[in-house]
C-alpha cells in the first residue's frame, strides 16, 4: 500500500457516512506514519506490502466488541475493557469512532490521536512481520505495546520521565499497565540502545538482564 492508497473496503455505519473523507484521511495518515517509521529503522521493505486489507469503524462500542469477539474466536461472554478501542485481526483494521475513542480513553487525547490509534494497531502487525510471523518473539507486554506506542508516536511527552525504580518495576511486571509509562520506558531505553536491537532481543532469554547492563 502506498501512502496515497486506501485499502479496499472502508466499512462505516450510516451515521459516519458524512465523515468518510475525514476517516479515510486518518487511515492514510496512520499508514504513512508507520511507513515512515519502518523506513527510518531499516524495515521499509516490510511495510511496502499491505498489513491489512480493509477498515471497519463502529459508532457503537458494544457492536465493536461483538465484532472483535467473533473475529478472534474468544468466549462469547468475554468482556472487553472500556478503553479497548481498536484492533487489527484477520487483516481487518477495526476501531470505534474518533469521538468514542476520546470519550473512553482520555489518556490518548493529543493532536492526531485517532490516526495514532490506528497506527498503533498497524505497528503491531509490522512488529510481527519483522519477526517473520513469530508472535512469541515480540517479548513482554510492556515492550510490544511500547514498540507500537513509539512507532505511532503516541503520548510523546518529554517532561514525563520515569524514575529508575518505576522503570524497572514496569520491566518486571508481566501484567498490563499504563501505556503512557510503556512509551516512556521505551524512549528512556532508546537513549542507550536502538529499537532494532531491542526488537531482536525482546523475545529471547536474558532480555531484562541485557537491559540492566545498558
Amino acid at each position: 500500500m502506498t501512502r496515497e492508497e486506501l485499502p479496499i473496503g472502508l466499512d462505516i455505519p450510516v451515521s459516519l457516512e458524512p465523515r468518510r473523507a475525514e476517516l479515510e484521511s486518518a487511515v492514510r495518515a496512520a499508514v504513512a506514519r508507520i511507513a515512515t517509521f519502518a523506513q527510518a529503522h531499516g524495515w521499509g521493505d516490510l511495510a511496502r506490502e499491505p498489513l491489512f486489507d480493509s477498515v471497519r469503524i463502529f459508532d457503537d462500542k458494544a457492536a465493536f466488541d461483538a465484532f472483535l469477539i467473533a473475529a478472534t474466536g474468544v468466549d462469547q461472554d468475554t468482556k472487553l475493557p472500556a478503553e479497548f478501542c481498536a484492533a487489527l485481526e484477520n487483516r481487518v483494521l477495526t476501531a470505534v469512532s474518533p469521538e468514542m475513542y476520546e470519550e473512553v480513553y482520555a489518556a490518548g487525547r493529543e493532536p492526531g490521536s485517532y490516526a495514532k490509534l490506528l497506527a498503533h494497531e498497524i505497528a503491531h502487525r509490522l512488529h510481527i512481520r519483522i519477526l517473520n510471523g513469530d508472535e512469541e518473539a515480540m517479548g513482554p507486554v510492556w515492550f510490544y505495546e511500547g514498540f507500537a506506542i513509539y512507532a505511532a508516536d503516541q503520548m510523546n511527552d518529554p517532561t514525563f520521565i520515569l524514575s529508575d525504580e518505576e522503570l524497572w518495576r514496569i520491566v518486571a511486571n508481566p501484567n498490563r499497565g499504563s501505556y503512557k509509562k510503556y512509551g516512556a520506558a521505551i524512549r528512556q531505553f532508546l537513549e542507550k540502545t536502538t529499537i532494532e536491537e531491542m526488537v531482536k532481543r525482546a523475545g529471547k532469554d536474558g532480555f531484562k538482564e541485557w537491559l540492566h547492563g545498558l
